[in-house]
């Protein structure tokens, strides 16, 4: 990657959006591209998310990418690294905001990503002295950038106590919009999200929630194509629907036998 330069509020580079929050940094390390887009949302959530939590934040964010929207996050695992992903996938812009050193990579196995956000004009941005580890007491400050950051938050998903949850509060401080995705209420990982929702946080059950709040148009999603279909496969391709089901299900559905609809699924698949 290239290498990591200073910014300062005046110097033409920093955030607008930043540098009128109260406690804003003097100075950033930033590595890459803060883009040309006038806004920015940031997702946000437990790193110990579940499947759910992950699909939904790439979709969010997948279709904030595509309406010009940078999304932001902070590189962590679990919803942070979906929301990213998510914004690469549909070929959008994001900002990873670290709680280290802009040249310490934390956690490890992100060094791809973070390389993968650079490569594709977007950037990482740290507060931190470079070389600096990543002690737990940086990352509830570092949120404040996040949220500093940000046009709007979402929270996707957040137990009692997650970190998610700090920067929803500087979110408020800072008189940033706040979302919430809802989730199954019998679930610890809905807590935070259902908390903000009872105090006022907007639903975020997809990116057009979002995106109406911003005044900003929602972008049709690219369909993929797919190659021709035969009769089997097609009904077995209907038949799976959106949640995980057995292939004994599945074919069923599909009105097939069993070998029938296990030869048909490893064709799709290939």
């Amino acid at each position: 990657m290239e290498p990591p330069r200073t910014i300062r509020p005046g110097d033409g580079q920093y955030p607008e959006t930043l540098s009128r929050i109260a406690d804003r940094p003097a100075e950033l390390r930033i590595v890459g591209s803060l883009g040309s887009s006038a806004r920015r949302v940031a997702i946000v959530g437990s790193r110990r998310t579940d499947e759910y939590g992950s699909d939904v934040a790439r979709a969010i964010a997948a279709g904030l990418a595509r309406a010009g929207v940078s999304v932001v996050s902070g590189g962590a695992l679990g919803v942070d690294e979906a929301a990213h992903e998510g914004a690469l996938a549909a070929g959008g812009h994001t900002v990873a905001v670290l709680g280290t050193g802009i040249d310490v990579c934390y956690p490890a196995e992100h060094r791809s990503l973070f390389e993968r956000i650079v490569s594709s004009g977007g950037a990482l941005l740290a507060e931190q002295p470079d070389g600096t580890r990543g002690f737990k007491s940086s990352f509830p400050r570092r949120n404040r950038i996040v949220s500093g950051l940000s046009d709007a938050v979402v929270v996707a998903r957040a137990a009692e106590g997650s970190g998610a949850l700090i920067t929803a509060g500087w979110a408020r401080s800072q008189g940033v919009p706040l979302f919430a995705v809802p989730g199954d209420v019998r679930d610890p990982l809905s807590a935070g999200p259902l908390d903000l929702l009872r105090k006022g946080a907007r639903v975020a059950a997809g990116p057009e929630d979002v995106l109406a709040v911003l005044g900003i148009e929602a972008a049709p999603e690219r369909q993929m194509e797919l190659p021709s279909l035969g009769g089997e496969a097609s009904a077995l391709l209907s038949a799976l629907g959106r949640r995980p089901r057995h292939a004994d299900d599945v074919a069923r559905a599909a009105g097939l036998g069993p070998a029938a609809a296990m030869a048909g699924l490893l064709s799709l698949e290939m």
